[in-house]
């Protein structure tokens, strides 16, 4: 016979799902309304409690807006650590920015999501490097299959990073998975690939 929960456990477990239920409304909120108006306040009637009750949890928006983007970083680190290959690789972006619009906008797109200055602290700008850090670790799927990068680490981290971004900006690569692996096929295979002597042209005979 199993002993009683103790009251410090239970009531432990009860904050950290309070927390947790806080920050599943606030993730609700950004994705119905976005962030330009993204309150606490909003949250707070998404979880049905006071504002107060939100405040005792996260002590100003800035707090809120830290945990939001950790979960963020989590969320695109898993997908990155998933990806059986270098194409599913370089779809998290992609995957992640249809699945979860606002953990994407949050990381990635700085200038169009909030020019209030809790969307501007040292924290976020923390998490947005980390999530630069997270896609350069493509290049070590890259370097796996052989494809033509660069030689130098960070050169080859922002080439892969930038491949990846192109499938969420471009539209037509976005909508069609066949076109966009045309695409990385081609900058992975080609792009980078310098003529070797033998292909150069030669100099005139005198």
């Amino acid at each position: 016979m199993s002993l009683p929960m103790g009251i410090t456990e239970r009531r432990t477990r009860e904050r950290e799902q309070r927390r947790q239920d806080i920050l599943d409304a606030a993730w609700a909120v950004a994705e119905e309304v976005g962030w330009p108006t993204f309150s606490v306040e909003r949250v707070a009637a998404r979880a049905e409690l006071g504002r107060a009750t939100v405040y005792g949890y996260f002590e100003s928006l800035d707090a809120l807006l830290e945990a939001l983007a950790e979960a963020a970083l989590a969320m695109l680190s898993d997908r990155v650590a998933e990806a059986e290959g270098l194409p599913e690789a370089l779809d998290v972006p992609l995957r992640l920015s249809q699945k979860h619009p606002a953990a994407f906008a949050l990381l990635f797109q700085q200038g169009a999501v909030d020019a209030r200055p809790a969307f501007s602290t040292a924290a976020l700008a923390r998490a947005r490097a980390e999530a630069r850090q997270i896609l350069g670790a493509l290049h070590r799927l890259g370097t796996k299959s052989r494809a033509a990068l660069p030689e130098d680490a960070a050169a080859a981290q922002a080439f892969l990073a930038g491949i990846a971004m192109a499938g969420v900006a471009v539209p037509e690569l976005s909508s069609s998975t066949p076109l966009r692996r045309r695409w990385q096929d081609f900058c992975l295979a080609v792009g980078l690939q310098q003529p070797t002597d033998a292909a150069a042209p030669k100099p005139p005979e005198k």
